[in-house]
């Protein structure tokens, strides 16, 4: 089956915390006038007095919304799609919970120093029963922040625990820099290293692990990765516990060399370092990755079935992404989606009706959004945008579907297109500007039928860079322009 259409088909599952740790930015940015035509934002009144300042959110399955705040408070609302609902305090005491997620009738919240499930055992709306699943040891830096848990098919959870920052990443304390796999009994695993700020985590449908990761030392730009039990992601500072029992690899923090070449062409070397399986243009897409959720709702908010929407701190917007697998590696094409957002975007899940609920904070750092925090829902209209679908790799080019049937004139027309190619340092040194820039030349179009799929064909391809697809020229069969024109394709593999 074509990835597309496996991800069209696919159901089922995501919780995922939110990012910390981002840069300190003002940015301009569009009020997304014309994307609200097609997905709507509505603002959720929040208790006045309270700074909602969102950590975490979960809907339960009687369809009320749990919302935790980094300032350590569980706040319940009756009705998840209920832009005025009422909220009443569920737990309180916590230490900045940057996670929910909710199980068998009880929620569970990673904080800074302890994964804890918070369950209601005499049904008075307020949690009586605070349990410590598991405890981490702090040095007490700032910057380490811990996220979720994300729960695996078996009922283990995945965790993921900021670096502190001393002008650095560091790993002052125990599997800071790691993702663990924690059991309900507590049981610790290591389970991969090398994350700088993983500010949030998912399971695909196919049950396969994601982490986001925010731009800093070692990191060029946001990314979203596939994590696999022993897997290297970058930032060496986790690694100077790879002697620890337990831990699923033994590279050590002199094996990864600081030479600013590519990631991809330090990976040849060091093979078991990851390749993002998308990049995240910084300052393009977003500044702040923060949250990744997969969109499972049969239709209900749009053509997007099977995609992730990614959130950003930063820039308050969404970005959307479809991946495909080629030999083996995740890949695939990030497009802009929506903006204008009132905050910084740090948490995205489903309500029941299939809007996406928007969970927000500029946390001080500042954000496009002014507000300091919100909530607010993102509701499909039910007109379909114009949009570039899908980007799928070939091997001389890209075949592109859209979610209604170009114009054949301008379809066929090379001017129509732009395409280039960049890629990033992979070095200690804090962010990276995209490196070895390269143009390509489009020879070869051919439309489908139905003219709702492009190929192009390309002078040659790059294997490990990012290649900017412009589709400015391309109008629909009834003459609208693109929504977004643009798609960033990560290039792992060349089938």
């Amino acid at each position: 089956m074509r990835m597309i259409d496996a991800l069209l088909a696919a159901g089922s599952v995501l919780v995922a915390p939110a990012a910390l740790g981002a840069a300190t930015l003002q940015v301009e940015d569009g009020d997304g006038s014309l994307e609200a035509e097609h997905y709507e934002i509505r603002s959720i009144q929040t208790p006045d007095g309270v700074e909602m300042e969102v950590g975490g959110l979960a809907v339960l399955p009687d369809g009320r919304l749990a919302v935790a705040t980094r300032h350590g408070e569980i706040w319940m609302a009756d009705d998840a799609v209920d832009d005025a609902p009422t909220f009443t305090r569920f737990a309180h005491g916590l230490h900045e919970p940057l996670g929910l997620a909710y199980r068998d009738g009880a929620l569970y919240a990673a904080q800074r120093g302890e994964l804890t499930r918070l369950r209601d055992p005499n049904g008075d709306g307020r949690a009586d029963a605070y349990e410590t699943i598991v405890a981490w040891p702090l040095d007490g830096n700032y910057h380490e922040y811990s996220y979720g848990p994300v729960f695996a098919s078996d009922g283990s959870m995945f965790v993921t625990l900021n670096l502190g920052w001393i002008g650095h990443g560091a790993s002052l304390s125990r599997w800071r820099g790691w993702t663990i796999r924690v059991t309900d009994d507590g049981t610790v695993e290591p389970f991969a290293v090398g994350m700088r700020s993983p500010a949030a985590l998912a399971l695909l449908p196919d049950g396969e692990l994601f982490y986001a990761e925010n731009q800093g030392d070692w990191v060029g730009s946001g990314f979203i990765a596939h994590v696999t039990r022993g897997g290297f992601y970058g930032n060496p500072a986790g690694l100077r516990w790879t002697d620890e029992p337990g831990s699923p690899l033994r590279l050590r923090v002199e094996d990864v060399p600081d030479t600013g070449e590519p990631r991809h062409e330090v990976a040849e070397r060091v093979p078991v370092l990851a390749l993002p399986a998308v990049w995240l243009p910084h300052g393009t897409l977003g500044i702040s990755t923060s949250d990744i959720l997969v969109d499972t709702t049969g239709g209900r908010f749009g053509p997007f079935g099977g995609q992730l929407f990614i959130g950003d701190q930063g820039r308050s917007n969404i970005t959307r992404v479809f991946l495909e697998k080629v030999a083996g590696e995740y890949q695939g094409a990030a497009f802009p989606f929506r903006s204008g957002f009132s905050s910084g975007v740090l948490r995205l899940e489903w309500a029941s009706d299939g809007s996406m609920i928007v969970g927000m904070t500029n946390r001080g750092w500042g954000s496009t959004g002014r507000e300091p925090f919100g909530l607010q829902r993102l509701v499909w209209t039910g007109e379909v945008p114009f949009e570039a679908l899908a980007v799928e790799a070939r091997s001389d080019g890209f075949e592109i579907t859209f979610t209604r049937p170009v114009d054949p004139v301008t379809a066929n027309d090379p001017a129509s297109y732009g395409v280039s190619s960049f890629t990033y340092h992979y070095r200690s040194e804090y962010g990276s500007p995209p490196i070895q820039e390269e143009t390509h030349e489009v020879r070869g179009i051919h439309v489908s039928d139905d003219g709702t799929r492009v190929r192009l064909t390309l002078d040659r391809l790059r294997q490990g860079y990012v290649h900017q697809i412009s589709l400015e020229g391309i109008r629909s069969a009834d003459g609208l322009p693109l929504l977004h024109d643009t798609a960033y394709y990560t290039l792992n593999r060349i089938p």
